[in-house]
């Protein structure tokens, strides 16, 4: 399994998740993204946020397979391990992934790097991928969704 080879690599570490931390999880997620529909925010936060929801998603989607990544590139490693966690393929994780570089040049460096487009994009993949890890966790990992 290649998550043990990037624990053995030092990316991961073992974690064991609890039907708490995905609810917590699930909040900021559902948080994100309504937040990230608000058409009077900027098109860089609205990106912004989506992001955050997909980054969470992938923590959630990592922490239930039973790992966490390691501080240095966390976020890289997070949305790369969807390939391996919930069986996303290549592109699409290769497109999440170009997401993250572009957030971080909108929130770090140069504002309006955005578009509308881009940010309404970027909302209907982290929806899209909600609906896919609620499902994985449904068939893998029941256990640790709320209950009710």
């Amino acid at each position: 399994m290649i998550l043990r080879n990037w624990q053995a690599n030092g990316w991961l570490h073992r974690h064991e998740s609890s039907p708490e931390e995905v609810s917590d999880l699930l909040a900021v997620i559902e948080r994100d993204l309504e937040d990230a529909g608000l058409d009077r925010l900027s098109a860089d936060w609205r990106l912004g946020i989506s992001y955050n929801a997909v980054l969470q998603l992938a923590v959630l989607a990592l922490a239930a397979a039973g790992y966490r990544a390691e501080r240095q590139r966390a976020h890289e490693r997070a949305i790369r391990s969807l390939r391996f966690t919930v069986g996303l393929g290549k592109d699409l994780v290769d497109t999440l992934d170009a997401v993250r570089r572009k957030r971080n040049i909108g929130h770090y460096e140069r504002a309006g790097t955005a578009s509308s487009t881009d940010a309404e994009e970027v909302f209907a993949l982290a929806c899209e991928l909600r609906e896919r890890v609620l499902d994985w966790l449904q068939r893998e990992h029941s256990e640790l969704l709320p209950r009710g």
